[in-house]
């Protein structure tokens, strides 16, 4: 029961904070769809894209290392080798990407936004670093706070420098910039994480978080690939307008990945305690179980309201978008069914697993979207996205049995799978609003129906939560 208990007060924590920082820019999509055309929309997806890239790529993936190593660690001392390599590697990153100018300045969108690129580069990796040394220490309320601090911040500068002062693409990296600065400066401080700098590198620490987090370079390149390549092929083959409706449209399926990212930030941390542990692998089945109900039951409710919800959220000139969210939300799903299995890696510290998933991954969506780009357009991306997350959430199935022995239930996968595809094509093939409808309202019905067991569980987990809780002193 307390492996559970931990579990559901981290997420509940991280929800607080995450769910605003993680979807400020969704909330926020009237606001950016109202006053930036389709081809500027396109451009800053473009930009944020590139800077996606190169963080893992130039920062060596030392982000990824700084949480695993606190979390291994509570003294000072120790602590102070862990931050000082990975703050050090912040600004190494930084002078890397230097080296990019000569290339970039070629690309008109860069040549014109360079100095706000590298500063969002920069910081971001900075405030990731800080976060995510945090968040292995276990101070989460700070964690939550930081978040809570960037989206208020980025809220209403985002308000007064698009609305008021009109300032377009400059708006969004400015309100982005003047985010990350508060939220780094405010962890910074708070958390006094000077004692933790060392003027010196320590070599020694310094491998070992290398060893760590370089294999996890290659993966996050191919991450890249599957969540961000489609931009520059549709810009390429299409253009930024393009560009722009799939990226209002990739802003739905955000829903569900922060929900997801709010319980994995807890998750992570639950399976690196839990792991070796005798009752893990029931553990894992259990949650990965409710995981799933979930996931279903939400794309199945998004399903149900998606085409009429974004006729009033977006603007006149991006509503056709919403035939690109729905490849794009069942990816969503089986990205978080890949990355859920995917903690077995990290858990076990054997990170080299996870890129031959991520590349097998990669290849499928590159293959598929070069294949149809040309005869169906923008779904072509979508399409790729689901395909390449379908596959690695399988190949992990079956490359993660190596590391643990994990059950899944496949008679209630298979049935939930097959009733959300069907809703899916019914959504994109059925013209008329009656039966579409009713439709959807029967698939929705059978969707909770194959759910029920686990809905049970979680209904029941609840309650002995709550006792749980009470009992506390």
């Amino acid at each position: 029961m307390e492996q559970y208990r931990k579990l559901a007060i981290n997420t509940f924590l991280f929800a607080i904070g995450n769910i605003g920082s993680r979807s400020i820019s969704f909330l926020l999509l009237p606001l950016f769809t109202r006053y930036m055309i389709p081809s500027d929309y396109g451009r800053l997806g473009v930009i944020n894209t590139t800077v996606q890239l190169l963080v893992p790529l130039l920062s060596f993936q030392i982000v990824e290392a700084i949480f695993r190593f606190a979390a291994d660690v509570r003294e000072v001392k120790r602590g102070k080798n862990v931050f000082s390599n990975a703050f050090f590697f912040s600004f190494l990153s930084f002078v890397f990407s230097v080296s990019f100018y000569p290339l970039l300045r070629n690309v008109s969108i860069f040549a014109e936004f360079n100095m706000y690129f590298y500063s969002i580069f920069f910081l971001t990796v900075l405030n990731s670093i800080v976060k995510q040394f945090i968040r292995g220490l276990g101070r989460v309320n700070l964690f939550v706070v930081s978040d809570m601090l960037y989206s208020g911040i980025f809220a209403v500068s985002s308000v007064v420098l698009l609305v008021l002062m009109k300032l377009g693409i400059r708006a969004y990296l400015l309100s982005n910039i003047i985010a990350l600065v508060s939220s780094t400066l405010f962890i910074f401080f708070y958390a006094n994480l000077v004692k933790y700098l060392s003027p010196r590198i320590d070599i020694k620490s310094l491998k070992e978080m290398l060893s760590f987090s370089i294999p996890l370079i290659p993966n996050g390149i191919m991450w890249w690939v599957i969540n961000a390549s489609d931009r520059y092929l549709l810009s390429y083959f299409i253009g930024y307008e393009a560009t722009g409706m799939y990226s209002v449209a990739a802003m739905f399926p955000s829903i569900l990945t922060t929900l997801y990212a709010v319980f994995f930030q807890a998750w992570q941390l639950s399976a690196i305690e839990e792991f070796g542990e005798e009752g893990y692998s029931k553990f894992f089945k259990n949650v990965f179980g409710v995981l799933s109900s979930v996931m279903f039951i939400g794309l199945s409710l998004l399903f149900l309201i998606i085409k009429t919800f974004m006729k009033f959220y977006v603007g006149y000139t991006y509503f056709e978008s919403w035939r690109y969210t729905i490849f794009l939300l069942l990816g969503t799903a089986f990205h978080a069914f890949a990355s859920f299995y995917g903690v077995n890696y990290v858990a076990s510290k054997k990170t080299i697993g996870a890129f031959s998933t991520s590349v097998i991954a990669a290849t499928t969506k590159v293959t598929v979207v070069l294949s149809l780009i040309k005869v169906m357009g923008i779904q072509a991306a979508s399409i790729s996205t689901f395909l390449a997350y379908l596959v690695m959430w399988v190949s992990r199935v079956f490359h993660t049995r190596e590391t643990v022995q994990m059950g899944i239930d496949i008679r209630h996968f298979a049935l939930s799978t097959t009733t959300i595809l069907a809703q899916a094509i019914a959504l994109l093939t059925i013209k008329s609003s009656v039966t579409l409808y009713a439709t959807q309202m029967t698939l929705l019905t059978l969707t909770l129906w194959f759910q029920r067991k686990y809905v049970a569980k979680a209904i029941r987990f609840g309650k002995s939560l709550v006792k749980s809780i009470k009992k506390q002193p």
